[in-house]
C-alpha cells in the first residue's frame, strides 16, 4: 500500500510539474505591484519613472528587464500615434543612476489597436499557475489599460506562445530604436496570429 501511495504521489507531482512548465510557456502570468511588503517595489518604482513616464501611459506599454545589463521600457502614445522606448544603459537594478535614452517611431493607428488586442489577449489569458521560476534570463512584462493589469513572462521556450510574444517585444524595440516604422507594419500576420492564439486560451465561458 505504502509503494502504491508513493507511486501516485510522484505521478501527482510530475503532472503538477508539467502542468505548471506548459502554461509558463503558453500563459503570461498576471503580476501585480500593490503588496506593501513586496521588496521589489521601490526597483519596480524606479522602472516606472525612468523607462515608464511614472505610469502616466495610455492604451499599453512592454518593459524588457535582462537579469544584468540595461532594462528598457516601451509605451504608446495615443495623441501622436507612437511608440516610445527608453532604455537604461545600464541596470536600474544594480546602478545607483544610470543614464537613459529614448526613442522615438509612429505607427499607424490599426497597428496600434492590433498590438493593444494581442497585450490584451496576452494579459487576459494569463493564469496564476504559470508563474515563471528562475533566476538569470530575461524578464518580459505587458502593461493594459494605462498600466492597471500587468503580466509577465520570463525567458520562456522556443515556439511558444511567450516565445512569440517576446520575440515581437524584442522586434519591436529594435524598431523604435531605429525609427523603422515599416519593420513594426511588417509585423501584423505575427500580431493577428498570436492574438488568436493567447484568445484560445480564454475560459470558455468568456468567448
Amino acid at each position: 500500500m505504502f509503494a502504491k501511495n508513493t507511486l501516485y504521489f510522484v505521478l501527482a507531482v510530475l503532472g503538477l510539474c508539467f502542468s505548471n512548465e506548459t502554461n509558463a510557456q503558453s500563459r503570461l502570468y498576471p503580476k501585480g505591484r500593490a503588496h506593501s511588503k513586496n521588496p521589489l517595489n521601490s526597483y519596480y518604482a524606479k522602472i516606472d519613472k525612468l523607462l515608464l513616464n511614472n505610469r502616466e501611459l495610455d492604451d499599453f506599454a512592454f518593459t524588457i528587464k535582462p537579469s544584468f545589463s540595461g532594462e528598457q521600457g516601451c509605451y504608446y502614445v495615443s495623441e501622436s500615434s507612437e511608440l516610445v522606448l527608453k532604455s537604461a544603459k545600464k541596470s536600474i537594478w544594480y546602478s545607483k543612476s544610470t543614464e537613459i535614452d529614448e526613442y522615438r517611431c509612429k505607427i499607424s493607428r490599426n497597428t496600434a489597436s492590433l498590438l493593444k488586442e494581442l497585450f490584451s489577449a496576452a494579459v487576459f489569458s494569463s493564469s496564476y499557475l504559470a508563474q515563471p521560476n528562475g533566476l538569470d534570463g530575461v524578464t518580459y512584462e505587458i502593461l493594459i489599460e494605462r498600466g492597471y493589469y500587468t503580466a509577465e513572462c520570463w525567458s520562456p521556450k522556443k515556439n511558444t506562445n511567450c516565445s512569440k510574444l517576446t520575440e515581437i517585444l524584442d522586434k519591436l524595440s529594435s524598431a523604435v530604436k531605429s525609427n523603422d516604422q515599416a519593420a513594426i507594419e511588417n509585423l501584423t500576420p505575427e500580431i493577428t496570429e498570436l492574438t488568436a492564439e493567447f484568445k484560445k486560451l480564454y475560459p470558455e465561458d468568456t468567448k
